[in-house]
């Protein structure tokens, strides 16, 4: 049995049809590419796993993480896996991140909110975390805001989130887009680095087929 694994995953908003029959596996240690042009479905895929999508969806088939099917479960159940079992990383990460909490309380509310720890051990484990996405505690302090950080480092802090429980599936969700082509690559290299250390699934979605090579 694979890590992830939808069968048949049809869904409509207000009636209007959006994916038809999609099928897609991913193991632990491996990673996906999926590919398309804007307003293909590539992001509705990701939101059908995480049980985000928008009012006056309907979503039929079967997602299955680990076994446990995701397909109707309620939200307070999709709560406690978003962040702990699969994390997100979304293209923007200013709309993504809070500009009104420093980047080590963000990263620490999701250890707080899965774990219960108090918030001295859980902006203790945030430093763990945003050291392994590239930013040190002794060059990038946790009391920084998102404003005071470049776009590449923004979207470090948005990894250190996602992966800060070591969930077994991460879904980047066009997480290079804004940045250049440098950054691209050390963003790339950050993923591959932690999908190899941790042995956690990832999905990777982009219209950029430089990017998936």
């Amino acid at each position: 049995m694979s890590l992830l694994d939808i069968t048949g995953l049809t869904l409509d908003i207000s009636g209007y049809p959006i994916l038809h029959g999609i099928d897609l596996s991913v193991d632990a240690g491996q990673v996906l590419g999926i590919i398309g042009e804007s307003g293909s479905g590539k992001s509705m895929t990701a939101l059908s796993i995480m049980g985000l999508l928008p009012a006056g969806s309907r979503a039929t088939g079967a997602i299955t993480l680990a076994g446990a099917e995701l397909l109707g479960k309620s939200e307070r159940d999709m709560c406690a896996i978003r962040g702990r079992d699969v994390g997100m990383v979304f293209q923007e990460p200013m709309t993504a991140l809070d500009p009104l909490k420093t980047i080590g309380d963000q990263v620490a509310e999701t250890i707080r909110v899965h774990t219960g720890a108090d918030r001295r051990d859980a902006l203790a484990e945030a430093d763990r975390a945003l050291e392994r996405a590239g930013l040190p505690r002794d060059r990038f302090p946790r009391e920084r805001y998102p404003h005071e950080l470049s776009g590449g480092q923004r979207q470090r802090v948005v990894i250190a989130s996602a992966i800060a429980l070591r969930p077994k599936l991460l879904i980047a969700d066009e997480p290079t887009t804004a940045l250049d082509v440098t950054t691209q690559a050390r963003i790339l290299d950050l993923l591959k680095q932690l999908v190899d250390e941790d042995g956690m699934g990832l999905i990777f979605i982009t219209h950029d087929l430089a990017v998936v090579a």
